[in-house]
Order: C-alpha cells, then structure tokens, then sequence
C-alpha cells in the first residue's frame, strides 16, 4: 500500500470523527438547553470545535496527497504535520476553557440540578466516541498517519469528557451537584495534557527530530544484508506518514562500483520492504 493510498483511506476516519461530532453537538445543545445541563451544553460545543479539527485533518490529509513539485521536491506530506500541531493547539484550547468555565462556578456556588436524559445522552455519546476512537486509531496505525493519530487522541479525550460529565450529573441527581463541576475541572487538565503531549510530537517533527528505537530498527535491518560491513551514518526526517533515510554503509575496498551499487540497491529495497519511503544510500570502502 503506497503513501497516497495510505492517505486516502485515512480520509475515511476523518470524516467519521466529523459527522459523529455533528450529529453529537447538536444533540447534546438541545438536550442540555432543554432539560437544563450546563456541562451537556459546554460539551456541545466541545464538540462544535471538534468539528473545525476534523475539517483540518481532511484538508490536511488531502493537500499531503498532492505530488511532489518544482517548490516542495519532497512532495507535500509535511503538511499533515503543520495540520496535527493546528490541532494540539485547538485541544489544549478546547481544554483550557472547560477550567476556566468551570472554576468560578466552583467558587460561586454556581450549581444546578438537570433532568436524568442528559445523563444518558452523555453516556451514549461517550461510548460512541470510544468507538470512534478504536477505529481511528487502528487506522492511524493502519495508514501510519499522524494527523488520524492525533485525531483518534482527541476522540478518546472527548470520549472521557462525555463519560465524566455523565458521572457528574448522576452525583448531582443525589444533591452533591458541586461534584459536576469539580469532575470538569479535572477533566479539562486531562484533555490539556493530551494536547500538549501531541504538540510535543508535532514540534519534534517539524524540527526534524526522529526517534532513535526508530533508526535501530532500521539499523537492524541493513545490517542483516550480505555485503554491509558496518554503517558509520544514519539520519531519517519524517515526512507526515512518510520516513526518508540518508544512510551510508561501509562495503569491501576491493568490490567493483557495480558490486557496490547493487549491495546499496539491496539495502534500499530492504527499506522500501521496512516502510521507508524514501532512502538515499552512500556506500564508503573499508580502510
């Protein structure tokens, strides 16, 4: 499955996390403004941001598609990383206002008490999430995309807010409503982390980081290749769902540069197999 088809079929748990949202953002405000639930109708609109975050995906994913040209020779993939950093920020934003909504309502004794069907929406909806989640997130490791992965992230986080504010209401329901609010406050810190922890990666990314278990992998598998007798130098750079490698092995002195050229053909296609899109291979005798 090549780097294109990989992207297309991410598409598909893109725009199941935007229909899911829309369909739950509606249904969560009119139920929370009709029976009455504060926390069903910030978690609506939680969800209403979602939407602008699934749609960053989408766009994302489908300009990473586009083929490599005179200006991006290495095509267009880092692009699904500016859009997984895009949505970091709108997590962490998402996540900030639950606390900041919610703290004065703790220290103005600011509490309410709404009907038993917000809690079952709430509940329902946080199963369906979860399920959202389990299937972006197979898909992500599917079609390694790393905008899809952030995404599923931000389904399970929207899954344990929907599940949390549930578990709020029904507290409230025995005349302990102050807990609803403390529960969102807690909750709000967890979706803050999730963004931040995938604001990390995405800078990582961006600033060509590469993860060192990642360059053993591969070391492992070039030094597996007959004709390799070491490999002084390995760098890699990640490209959206794609790797790229520049990497230089040390070969005999005395092989013919035809007999070099085809041990770094070996090597390249040992890559390809491994997932590498892209690999340049520069071989050097041994002295």
């Amino acid at each position: 499955m090549n780097m294109a088809n990989n992207l297309r079929i991410a598409q598909r748990g893109a725009y199941i996390s935007l229909v899911t949202y829309i369909i739950l953002s509606i249904l969560k405000y009119f139920v929370g403004t009709t029976y009455n639930s504060s926390a069903l109708r910030a978690d609506s609109l939680n969800n209403l941001t979602d939407i602008f975050v699934s749609v960053a995906v989408i766009i994302g994913l489908k300009i990473s598609i586009k083929p490599a040209d005179k200006n991006h020779p290495y095509g267009h993939m880092k692009t699904e990383n500016i859009t997984t950093l895009i949505v970091s920020f709108i997590i962490m934003f998402v996540g900030i206002e639950v606390i900041s909504t919610n703290i004065p309502k703790i220290i103005q004794g600011d509490y309410s008490e709404p009907s038993t069907l917000t809690i079952w929406v709430s509940m329902l909806s946080g199963v369906i999430m979860f399920c959202v989640y389990l299937f972006n997130s197979k898909l992500s490791k599917k079609t390694k995309s790393t905008s899809l992965n952030s995404a599923a992230k931000d389904n399970l986080s929207d899954a344990i807010v929907s599940i949390g504010t549930g578990i709020g209401l029904i507290f409230t329901q025995f005349g302990f409503p102050i807990v609803d609010v403390i529960l969102a406050v807690i909750l709000g810190a967890i979706i803050v982390y999730t963004g931040f922890t995938i604001f990390k990666e995405s800078i990582f990314t961006l600033s060509d980081g590469f993860h060192e278990q990642d360059l053993n992998n591969y070391i492992e598998e070039i030094e597996d290749i007959p004709g390799v007798i070491g490999i002084p130098s390995i760098k890699g750079r990640y490209h959206g769902n794609s790797v790229f490698l520049d990497v230089t092995i040390v070969v005999d002195k005395n092989l013919t540069l035809d007999e070099a050229h085809d041990i770094c053909d070996l090597v390249e296609n040992q890559l390809r197999e491994a997932g590498v899109y892209s690999s340049y291979v520069h071989a050097e005798p041994n002295l």
